[in-house]
């Protein structure tokens, strides 16, 4: 792979070694306590978000919501999710990831203490919105911390903070919330939840660090300031292609998650339950290659690991989609998250080179994964009232293709002699 473009050059960072922020002694320390330290924090962020979401949801049946406030009360956290994270890039850049994570956290720490005693569905809606516009500020902050460590600690790691953050979000934390719903009323189910935001906020204090102020001093924080700003981010080649192909890429797997459990239900043969199993299955193929990947595309060309994602997914939906047993669904799953793993640790590289802030870069790249995941579910229920839901695999074949043209002819074309 040629080397990264001058204006990505680390640089081209406008600021000196006298210039960095005062960060804490564990931050700051070898390569693998850092690392050690922050994937745990990952671990148990990602725990503490899956068991979140189920507990709400068992809590919310146990009070007579229905399937569709179910799903109005979940999409709330979506809601203020999207609204903030721009803005939450900007505001951790001039405040730091430490303090910004730390406070964030104070938020759902609250709300899953006073979520028990919610008496109806619109009482969880409103706490759920909350939390939403929490979430953002921690992972940003998290997302931005590791970016700006990452050439520290070595690219080949690039998918440890995702892995350990989906370890413990489709791993560790449904099967725990199980667990822990049968042995304890939902007041001690939702302090234990607290208690691990509680957890995070102090960790977040030696394991986080903050950037170095911009060169010029920053400008004032304003709606038109931040979406100027954005414009010029995503002038740079590597952070639009890298957004792009996160919105994708989300989409993705955000219509075989909404509907793996329907379609596994609706074969001869098999029952929700076995479409929960090919879940797992597809959560741990994710972990698995985000820890395990990063060696091998850490020198790959990205056009090229862009198009083994490209391949995989498309043979994924391709199985999916023509199903017609178990063992079909899984090898389907198993290849569509090899497909996003290796994309996604290859735009963590690319990222990682940027040498503005971490911060707003990070801002963006999740807002083009929560988009795309909103986007892949909700164009997947439209499509499943024209069609059978399991065809919806194959019907999404013309747009990942039509974005891999897009980003190929249009983004690529630009420069043709960018690696």
């Amino acid at each position: 792979m040629s080397s990264a473009p001058e204006s990505l050059s680390p640089s081209g960072a406008g600021t000196s070694e006298a210039a960095a922020p005062a960060n804490p002694p564990l931050a700051a320390a070898s390569p693998a306590v850092f690392l050690a330290g922050f994937s745990t924090l990952a671990l148990i962020s990602g725990i503490s978000i899956g068991l979140a979401k189920v507990v709400t949801q068992f809590f919310a049946l146990a009070i007579g919501a229905d399937a569709f406030q179910i799903g109005l009360i979940m999409a709330m956290e979506s809601i203020g999710m999207v609204l903030v994270t721009v803005p939450a890039g900007f505001i951790i850049a001039r405040f730091g990831a430490r303090r910004v994570y730390a406070i964030a956290s104070l938020g759902p720490l609250i709300v899953n203490l006073l979520l028990p005693f919610a008496s109806g569905v619109i009482g969880l809606a409103i706490g759920r919105l909350v939390i939403g516009l929490c979430i953002p500020f921690r992972i940003v902050s998290m997302n931005s911390t590791f970016l700006a460590q990452l050439n520290r600690i070595g690219v080949g790691k690039a998918g440890w903070y995702r892995g350990a953050l989906t370890a413990g979000l489709a791993l560790i934390g449904p099967a725990l919330a199980t667990v822990l719903t049968q042995h304890v009323d939902y007041v001690w189910s939702f302090a234990i939840i607290a208690a691990l935001f509680g957890i995070m906020a102090v960790g977040s204090l030696y394991f986080f660090t903050d950037e170095a102020p911009s060169t010029p001093a920053p400008k004032a924080l304003s709606a038109s300031g931040i979406a100027s700003e954005a414009r010029t981010l995503l002038r740079n080649k590597d952070v639009s292609e890298s957004c792009v192909i996160e919105f994708i890429s989300s989409a993705t797997g955000s219509l075989f998650a909404a509907f793996i459990i329907v379609v596994a239900a609706h074969l001869n043969g098999l029952t929700k339950e076995d479409g929960v199993h090919i879940m797992l299955f597809h959560g741990a193929m994710t972990v698995l290659a985000l820890f395990g990947a990063g060696r091998l595309t850490r020198t790959l060309n990205k056009w090229i690991a862009y198009g083994i994602g490209l391949v995989l997914g498309t043979l994924a939906l391709i199985i999916l989609g023509t199903a017609s047993g178990f063992a079909a669904l899984a090898i389907g799953a198993v290849l569509l998250s090899a497909g996003q793993s290796i994309v996604h640790l290859v735009n963590m590289r690319l990222l990682s080179t940027h040498p503005g802030e971490k911060s707003k870069v990070s801002g963006l790249f999740n807002l083009s994964s929560m988009t795309g995941s909103s986007v892949g579910a909700l164009a997947g229920g439209i499509v499943s009232k024209f069609a059978g839901v399991q065809s919806i695999y194959l019907l999404w074949l013309p747009v990942l293709w039509l974005a891999a043209g897009y980003l190929f002819f249009v983004l690529k074309g630009t420069n043709p002699h960018e690696a």
